[in-house]
């Protein structure tokens, strides 16, 4: 998932996304973990497979991590849950109030005479939820949510999922791939909490849509009746040929992603940032080291000589492409040698309210 990851973190600092983008990484005691320049990496536990039944199914990493991760860190305000196979096309910058999020319409939730007015085969949710005739939202992720929201669903929606994905195990067509969205809309509708249908993400099918977000999961249809890119078979990094997709959100994705590859093997996909100084930071030198006092940390911050290179070409004039080219010329380093751990420091100061990055 390291390309989607990269396309996704590359489509937000265009489109200008305001806030922090997370990227919540299940993994093993031991296994290493992705690096993103932009995206702040969680590591959580895994749950694949599940610790109790043993159930295959990569969503419980969804709900699970979520779970560690809200409780963890104790993360209040307005939450963008989105897919990995998602890109931005413009920001999303609605402040969501607590009991009112919003969600991406899901016209496939299953209706009948069963439980919840989903299909007769849920009749065994009868044995776990206690009230049965509360209506589902019809809603799927993208979502945007209160943190204080999600807290109330997380757990209740990993619990139905392994429920749903336990119980329909022996059924015909073997255990339900829809659990996520289902146990999802279940959670919800449990708590109380109702969904407003937004125009939040639309897939490449959709020919018209102002969503701000796209989904790529699925194959984009050629000019000529075939297909022109297929993300299931895709391999990193690979030129991508736009014009051969049919007009629409399909060709829009490959263009941004062709434009990410060739921007990629410049160094210039950070180009539309540029790190700035926080108003009333102040430095300070003494034997050789440099300090920063941030408004509002009680401690002094130092900085090495490398940190204080970085931090003195971080006055608000240059992108992230130019300080790496202007260090790396400075230093007399190969292109590209200096670019991690740029942006390393970049991120840190960031963090501690040093910097800020705005676009060009």
């Amino acid at each position: 998932m390291q390309w989607q990851s990269e396309l996704l973190e590359y489509s937000w600092g265009r489109a200008r996304q305001p806030g922090e983008l997370v990227r919540l990484v299940a993994a093993r005691p031991g296994e290493p973990t992705p690096c993103h320049r932009l995206a702040r990496v969680v590591e959580t536990l895994s749950w694949l497979p599940h610790p109790y039944t043993g159930d295959l199914y990569p969503p419980y990493h969804k709900a699970a991590a979520l779970l560690e991760w809200l409780f963890t860190e104790r993360i209040e305000g307005t939450i963008v849950l989105l897919e990995s196979n998602c890109v931005f096309r413009f920001p999303v910058i609605s402040e969501i109030k607590r009991g009112q999020p919003k969600a991406a319409a899901w016209p496939d939730l299953p209706r009948g005479d069963g439980p919840f007015g989903l299909g007769s085969g849920f009749e065994f949710l009868e044995k776990f939820c206690v009230d049965r005739t509360i209506d589902l939202p019809a809603v799927t992720l993208p979502v945007l949510i209160h943190s204080s929201d999600l807290r109330k669903i997380v757990a209740r929606w990993l619990e139905l999922m392994s429920i749903i994905r336990a119980e329909t195990a022996g059924t015909a067509n073997g255990s339900l791939s829809d659990a996520d969205n289902i146990a999802y809309a279940i959670a919800a509708a449990e708590a109380g909490i109702q969904h407003t249908v937004a125009d939040l993400g639309a897939g490449i099918e959709a020919q018209q849509n102002v969503a701000p977000i796209l989904d790529y999961r699925h194959p984009i249809a050629s000019t000529d009746g075939d297909i022109a890119w297929d993300p299931g078979t895709y391999r990193n990094w690979e030129p991508v040929q736009p014009e051969r997709a049919q007009p629409g959100p399909g060709r829009e994705v490959l263009t941004l992603l062709s434009e990410f590859l060739e921007r990629r093997e410049q160094g210039l996909e950070l180009a539309f940032l540029r790190p700035c100084r926080h108003k009333g930071v102040r430095e300070g030198k003494i034997l050789g080291s440099m300090f920063l006092d941030i408004p509002g940390r009680a401690d002094t911050v130092s900085l090495n000589s490398s940190g204080a290179a970085i931090w003195e070409v971080c006055d608000g004039t240059r992108s992230l492409a130019e300080i790496n080219r202007e260090l790396e010329t400075r230093f007399e380093m190969p292109p590209g040698s200096l670019r991690a751990d740029i942006e390393v420091v970049i991120k840190r100061l960031e963090r501690i309210g040093a910097l800020r990055l705005e676009p060009v």
